[in-house]
């Protein structure tokens, strides 16, 4: 049985549900320092059912048929669509094969294994997945600035970059967003999809994929908007770079402050050595070691700074180096940066 999300048939959504046995969860994203100097781990703790969760790393094995080889997971569920409206299944048992928008991974020993066609995780991308028992995944990655593009009048699977110690709420969230003003959120409780009644009392869940309505078109990112420098979605010095900028903007109606924190190295790997740039009043350029988190900087609302960083390239040892950078906003939005330089 299927439907389709629109604004007329919110209510069919009460009736999205995949098993009495799913569970919450609860999801923590830490820096692995132990491995590439880039990368962190997210882990998910999956109760045995249906999960809903949310992808906030470039997988370093994006292949399901490796990342979920003997464990417990037996079905992973997501949506792609270019569409304005979104397919709206009552019981992920109950998609079809033929689904335009849905797709579905299965191992790969099971009967129906050859009619697959969800082949690879992607990062900044909703899953449900279901385990056959309690289970821990851990997915190392590579984290990401970009920003979003919301799918118009429609729902969205989506989930958010946030602390998971002390998240915002939805409506903290969302407050700078006019494409949703009419907050809408549904979040997957004891198997069922339920509105969130109160957005301004609910903490968003780091790691958890929730379904939100946006009106029209946006990019809509939440209210601390990082813009990094060319065109990748990691801080490259290169060869020849010595200073990047990294623009903020507070898109919120309220004050807000930020800080950027050096994540340091295992002792064996070589930390990027960066310095701040400040101005004097006469303009001249401050450079001063970057080795621990910055004082807040405040914009107002609507406010746009920059932020300089500087590469201390004589410092560097081996041929190329790598690390992190945290940015974590007094909302509760936190985000990890990737820094590379060669010497």
């Amino acid at each position: 049985m299927s439907y389709t999300f629109k604004k007329n048939y919110l209510k069919k959504i009460i009736l999205f549900k995949f098993m009495v046995i799913t569970y919450s969860l609860v999801f923590i994203m830490v820096p692995v320092m132990a491995m590439a100097n880039k990368t962190i781990t997210q882990t998910i703790h999956l109760k045995a059912g249906w999960n809903s969760i949310f992808l906030e790393v470039i997988p370093d094995e994006p292949d399901p048929d490796i990342l979920f080889k003997d464990s417990p997971i037996t079905q992973v569920l997501t949506i792609y669509t270019n569409e304005s409206s979104v397919e709206f299944i009552e019981d992920p048992d109950e998609v079809s094969w033929k689904s335009n928008t849905w797709f579905r991974w299965i191992p790969s020993n099971a009967p129906e294994a050859l009619l697959k066609t969800l082949h690879a995780l992607n990062e900044n991308q909703g899953y449900i997945i279901y385990s056959n028992d309690d289970y821990t995944l851990n997915i190392d990655g590579q984290p990401y600035i970009r920003k979003r593009q919301w799918q118009p009048d429609a729902y969205n699977l989506v989930g958010f970059f946030v602390d998971p110690v002390a998240p915002p709420t939805f409506a903290q969230y969302f407050a700078g967003s006019k494409s949703h003003e009419n907050l809408r959120v549904f979040t997957l409780i004891d198997g069922i999809w339920r509105q969130i009644e109160k957005p301004e009392l609910e903490n968003i869940t780091s790691g958890k994929a929730y379904w939100v309505y946006c009106e029209g078109g946006s990019d809509y990112s939440g209210p601390l908007q990082i813009k990094l420098p060319g065109a990748n979605d990691y801080l490259n010095f290169g060869r020849t770079i010595t200073e990047w900028e990294i623009d903020f903007a507070n898109r919120s109606p309220n004050p807000l402050s930020f800080s950027v924190t050096p994540v340091s190295n295992d002792q064996d790997n070589e930390t990027v050595p960066l310095s701040t740039i400040s101005y004097t009043k006469i303009t001249l350029k401050v450079y001063e070691p970057f080795t621990h988190t910055t004082s807040p900087i405040v914009m107002e609302a609507g406010q746009s700074v920059q932020f300089g960083l500087s590469v201390r390239r004589n410092m560097i040892q081996t041929d190329s180096v790598s690390s992190l950078i945290k940015i974590s906003d007094d909302l509760g939005n936190r985000f990890f940066v990737p820094v590379t330089a060669d010497k």
